[in-house]
């Protein structure tokens, strides 16, 4: 999302309060939760693609290489980091072709099975990531700047609770 055209959090929650009043009849309560969290991520989206912005990547592109890097062999097929991600085959496609047209991603034959492609990161896609990731590293620790060690610890627990939580639930 374009951080020129978010609504600033306390807009969103009124308008969102307003319509639950009208189809509940209640107030907010936990919901406020939910929506500050999904602001916050939205300006942390924001804020990665700004910083990648100038190595022409997107935040979905950056985490596919990512995921690649990851990997010992550094290869994974497609599906995979579909699944990884969560972005539709069409999308990843997209993506892959755009890093490969970049040159920092090769479609590698499977040895195993000829006929299923995978992907792997080139030369250059690897010395971008290790050109940017501490940049972004430090970029992020700035966030937490205002943060003392005790409270970003409290916030790391209860976001590990939230997500166990989530996901028990799915």
């Amino acid at each position: 999302m374009n951080s020129q055209l978010r609504i600033k959090h306390e807009e969103t929650e009124s308008f969102v309060a307003a319509a639950h009043e009208r189809a509940a009849g209640e107030t907010l309560g936990d919901i406020r939760i939910n929506i500050l969290i999904r602001h916050n991520n939205g300006l942390m989206m924001d804020l990665l693609n700004r910083n990648l912005a100038p190595y022409k990547l997107s935040t979905v592109s950056y985490f596919a290489m990512m995921m690649l890097y990851s990997r010992p062999e550094n290869l994974a097929n497609p599906s995979e980091l579909c699944d990884a991600s969560g972005e539709t085959r069409g999308n990843m496609t997209r993506i892959c072709d755009d890093l490969v047209e970049k040159g920092l991603m090769r479609r590698v034959t499977n040895m195993d099975d000829r006929r299923r492609v995978d992907l792997s990161l080139t030369e250059e896609g690897i010395a971008l990531l290790r050109d940017i990731v501490p940049k972004l590293r430090e970029k992020a620790k700035r966030i937490f700047d205002d943060f003392s060690e005790e409270e970003k610890a409290t916030l790391l627990s209860l976001l590990l609770r939230l997500n166990k939580a989530l996901e028990s639930k799915l």
